[in-house]
C-alpha cells in the first residue's frame, strides 16, 4: 500500500514533494522526513532530547474530548528522529491528545527502556499516591501542567498558585518535577510561587517569548532571574514556536543570556513531532492535523555554533537532563 509517507520518501527532490503536498492537500510532510541540512554538529555522547511526544491511535485511541486529531507518530519515526540527532537518550512527554491515558507514553518506556528513556504525564488533580509511585516505577520523572489549556487559560494568578503548590506537594516525595507550558506574562506573576515550591520547575518552549520583541521584552528578565533561585530549568526547545525566521538567528539573543546566566539549569529539546496547526487554520479533532514541516538538524546545527563550550555543551545535553531525569 503507498501512504503519503512513502510516496514523500521516494521523491528525491523537496521542492517536488512540497508540490505534491500542496496538491493533494496535505498540510506537511512529517518532521522526522523533513531533514534537509547537514549535521554539522554532532552532540555530546549521553544527549538527550528532553521533549518529544509518540501517538499511536491504533493501539492506543485519543481522548474522546481532545482538541485535535494528530497523525501517526510510532516509535520507530522516534527511534530515526534520534539516530539522525545522535541523541542517545530521550524524554517522552504526555501529549494533549491523550488526556490524562499515558499507556501510549509508558509503553514506549517500557519498549525503549528506563537507561534511555523517561517520562512526563499527565494526570488527574486528584491523582492518588499509590499511582504516582506506579508511574515512578515505570520511569515517569515529573507532571506536565498546561496553564494555557487549564480554564481556558484565565486563571487567576492566586487560583495558579493554588494549583502548583497542590500538584507540587503530590510529587515532593518523589524527587520529580513540574513541566509547565505557559507565557512570560503568567510566568512573571508566578515567579515567587516557582521559587518557593518544594519541587523543581521546567518551563517549557523558552516561556513562550516572542523572539521579534527582543530581550527587553516584559516577562523575560523575571525568567533570567528565576534561574537564580536554583529551583527553575528553561527548555531551550521549540524555536519554530517563537519566531517565524527559519535562520533561528532572532533567537540567539535570548539563548546567549539564558546560557550566560546559568548554563546548569538549562536542558534542550526539539519538540519532535511539532503538533502545531498550519498557520490560520483553527485545531478541530475531525481530520487530521499534520505535523508541522521543521528541519530539525538546523536547529541542532544553531546550537552548535551558540553554545560557547564543550563545558557548556556537556551541562546543556547531558549534565542538566541526567540530574532531572534520572537521578532518582
Amino acid at each position: 500500500m503507498i501512504t503519503r509517507r512513502s510516496l514523500l520518501k521516494s521523491l528525491p527532490i523537496m521542492g517536488v514533494a512540497a508540490g505534491l503536498t500542496a496538491k493533494m492537500g496535505w498540510a506537511a510532510a512529517i518532521s522526522s522526513d523533513n531533514f534537509k541540512t547537514q549535521q554539522k554538529f554532532i552532540p555530546p555522547k549521553g544527549s538527550c532530547d528532553c521533549h518529544v511526544h509518540v501517538f499511536d491511535p491504533a493501539h492506543f485511541p485519543f481522548a474522546e474530548d481532545r482538541v485535535y486529531t494528530p497523525e501517526n507518530a510510532p516509535i520507530s519515526d522516534l527511534e530515526r528522529h534520534l539516530k539522525e540527532l545522535h541523541m542517545d537518550r530521550v524524554v517522552l512527554i504526555q501529549p494533549s491528545p491523550y488526556g490524562t491515558d499515558n499507556r501510549c507514553m509508558l509503553n514506549a518506556l517500557q519498549i525503549l527502556g528506563k537507561h534511555k528513556a523517561r517520562g512526563v504525564a499527565v494526570v488527574d488533580d486528584e491523582v492518588s499516591a499509590e499511582i504516582l509511585h506506579q508511574l515512578h516505577k515505570q520511569g515517569v520523572r515529573g507532571l506536565r501542567l498546561n496553564m494555557e489549556a487549564r480554564a481556558g487559560g484565565k486563571l487567576s494568578a492566586e487560583e495558579s498558585a493554588s494549583y502548583l503548590k497542590k500538584m507540587a506537594a503530590k510529587i515532593s516525595s518523589l524527587g520529580w518535577h513540574l513541566q509547565i507550558y505557559t507565557n512570560l506574562k503568567v510566568i512573571a506573576a508566578l515567579s515567587s510561587t516557582l521559587r518557593q515550591l518544594p519541587v523543581p520547575v521546567v518551563i517549557d518552549h523558552l516561556g513562550k517569548l516572542k523572539a521579534e520583541e527582543g530581550v527587553q521584552q516584559p516577562g523575560f528578565s523575571e525568567l533570567l532571574a528565576l534561574l537564580d533561585s536554583g529551583n527553575v530549568y528553561v527548555k531551550l526547545s521549540a524555536l519554530y514556536r517563537v519566531t517565524k525566521d527559519t535562520s533561528w538567528q532572532n533567537v540567539r539573543p535570548f539563548i546567549d543570556a539564558l546560557v550566560a546566566h546559568k548554563s546548569d539549569r538549562l536542558i534542550w529539546a526539539s519538540d519532535w513531532p511539532h503538533t502545531m496547526p498550519a498557520p490560520g487554520k483553527k485545531r478541530t479533532r475531525e481530520g487530521i492535523e499534520y505535523f508541522y514541516p521543521v528541519d530539525d538538524i538546523s536547529i541542532l546545527n544553531v546550537f552548535g555554533e551558540w553554545l560557547p563550550s564543550e563545558k557548556i555543551r556537556q551541562e546543556i545535553f547531558v549534565n542538566n537532563p541526567t540530574r532531572l531525569y534520572w537521578a532518582r
